[in-house]
């Protein structure tokens, strides 16, 4: 009786010990290895998986560091990036739940040229008319513009991705279907593309666009697929009208009403209402110091 209850006692402790030692693996060790790892990663400038290993490590200050690296991974990911490939750049609203924080930002990459890249999100944002006034506007003096270079620029990216977005020449982009003056040219870190830049980089069909969640609670205008009609900085048929690209992805030349919902008919009786969505556009320095 004695003898089984030592081999009882000893089991106990045995088990004891192992699932001490097990916690102390995954807890301390295994996680301790992983975070010397990152940072033998930074170290040698391989913060692409440095940052991957962080992103799955909450030990001690592993989000902190992760954070510090941020922008080092995204332009480590920039530079392998494709024409007709996603990539992740900033942050904003898109999920609709304040809760959590706003979401990374996917951006298609349209051009790449002398190492830099042209790119526009891959969903449509935010949901903003052109101007706030209806009157005659260009791409110059729309409050979108404005909106575009201000709030938006500053809540999307941290001052170290800002640096990143070039302060680009953007034409005044005329309207290959109407004479409407498009004003002057401008420079900007964000922009609409042009009538022109939309048929160029995309074709008709890839042009449709998916609002957010964020984006449909705005009062973006969505089909039952979630597919929108999203702004373009070319001038429509005359100087009250803006073009855009229509949920199914062709242009609409004639444009919608730069101040207010303009209405579409549908249907002999019935009229929808288009409220605009966003889409951003800029180009990225893959040159630009960290």
């Amino acid at each position: 009786m004695k003898h089984k209850k030592t081999i009882v006692i000893v089991a106990s402790l045995f088990i004891v010990v192992c699932i001490t030692f097990t916690i102390l693996l995954t807890m301390v060790i295994l996680p301790s290895q992983k975070l010397n790892k990152a940072k033998k990663l930074i170290d040698s400038g391989d913060y692409e998986e440095a940052y991957n290993i962080l992103s799955n490590l909450n030990y001690k200050d592993s989000e902190d560091l992760r954070k510090s690296i941020k922008t080092q991974y995204e332009k480590a990911l920039l530079s392998k990036a494709s024409v007709g490939s996603y990539v992740v750049f900033g942050t904003y609203e898109q999920d609709n739940n304040m809760k959590n924080g706003a979401e990374e930002i996917e951006w298609l990459v349209l051009a790449k040229e002398d190492n830099k890249i042209l790119v526009v999100s891959r969903y449509a944002l935010e949901c903003k008319p052109y101007n706030t006034s209806q009157e005659p506007v260009t791409w110059e003096t729309s409050s979108l513009r404005q909106w575009l270079n201000g709030t938006f620029l500053d809540n999307a990216f941290s001052e170290a991705e800002r640096a990143m977005i070039m302060n680009a020449p953007v034409d005044a982009a005329e309207n290959p279907e109407y004479n409407t003056d498009p004003g002057n040219s401008t420079s900007d870190q964000v922009f609409l593309l042009s009538i022109t830049q939309a048929n160029k980089h995309f074709s008709s069909g890839s042009r449709a666009c998916q609002a957010t969640a964020y984006c449909y609670e705005q009062g973006a205008y969505t089909t039952e697929k979630g597919l929108c009609w999203w702004w373009l900085r070319s001038p429509g048929a005359d100087s009250r009208l803006a073009a855009a690209v229509q949920d199914g992805g062709s242009v609409d030349y004639t444009g919608l009403a730069v101040s207010t919902s303009a209405n579409r008919f549908r249907g002999p009786d019935m009229v929808e209402t288009i409220n605009c969505a966003v889409r951003p556009a800029l180009w990225i320095d893959l040159d630009a110091p960290h």
